[in-house]
């Protein structure tokens, strides 16, 4: 994967290294590249970091993730089946399980949404670095954008709309309402969040789509992106999210806790267009709605 720049007349003159820097390029990815034959070619030549630019010039970086960068990594590829909702060059959006970790751990050192983007890229002979833009819970389904060079990584990283959608406990009085309450670590536990004035500032947007007495199905916008945001919110304010019981929700209708990624907006960095994808809710969330 290459990607190209045309010189601008603001930057006529400068290194190489300061017009990619001024381009979105990281400094790590320009190390790595430079010593590449096809890692950073000005004109179709390969040069210094210290040359300099003129206007109109083409400079074109090679971003490619090579199979010596995968061989470094420690996920273990595994052919597991991936459901891959959207792909170009730069990126692709996977519709996550729920019960799948993301990112392989201790605990789950095999089976993870990493261990089946690195099996499915080592099928195809291509080495792939696993990065994931934006991150689910292990208990959480839906999508999550995967950027396939560092580069894109670079460009998307803060820059994608997500939308849940999940399913509390109880009527939600307000049709509507913004969430401002700062999260913190719940003393003496590592995974456990609360709400405590000392915490992280955390935002979160709701409109409720339907409700009973029972349950409100809600759609969620996050503006700030906080360990757990989405279940300490709702659970500080007394509505659980259905089987979420390490948060105070019941496990009578469901086994996980009832939280959906469902919509991810974003530009690609390949062609510059604005891509919205949408995923149906899972079986055991629809089983709650269609009662509604």
């Amino acid at each position: 994967m290459t990607v190209d720049f045309i010189v601008d007349e603001q930057n006529n003159l400068s290194t190489l290294t300061a017009f990619l820097r001024s381009s979105g390029v990281s400094l790590a990815l320009i190390k790595k590249i430079k010593f590449l034959d096809d890692g950073i070619l000005v004109d179709g030549v390969k040069q210094n970091t210290d040359y300099r630019v003129k206007t109109g010039q083409k400079v074109t970086i090679n971003v490619a993730d090579t199979n010596e960068d995968a061989a470094k990594s420690t996920v273990i590829p595994q052919d597991i089946p991936m459901e891959i909702i959207y792909q170009d060059p730069c990126c692709m959006v996977v519709n996550k399980p729920y019960y799948m970790p993301v990112h392989p751990s201790f605990n789950h050192p095999e089976g993870t949404l990493a261990n089946a983007f690195c099996g499915y890229w080592q099928a195809k002979g291509e080495g792939k670095i696993f990065r994931a833009i934006n991150r689910l819970d292990k208990n959480t389904s839906g999508l999550v954008l995967l950027a396939l060079d560092p580069f894109s990584a670079e460009k998307l990283k803060g820059n994608v709309d997500k939308t849940y959608t999940a399913i509390v406990q109880g009527k939600v009085e307000q049709p509507q309402g913004i969430i401002e309450l700062p999260i913190a670590r719940q003393q003496e536990s590592i995974i456990t969040r609360c709400v405590r004035p000392d915490g992280q500032y955390a935002k979160t947007e709701y409109t409720v789509v339907k409700q009973n007495e029972k349950f409100s199905l809600l759609d969620i916008k996050l503006h700030t992106g906080r360990t757990h945001q989405i279940r300490v919110h709702f659970s500080h304010l007394g509505y659980p999210l259905a089987g979420d019981d390490l948060y105070g929700g019941s496990l009578e209708s469901i086994s996980r806790h009832a939280l959906h990624c469902r919509k991810l907006e974003f530009v690609s960095p390949y062609n510059g267009k604005m891509i919205s994808i949408n995923s149906q809710l899972p079986q055991d969330m629809s089983d709650i709605v269609i009662n509604l």
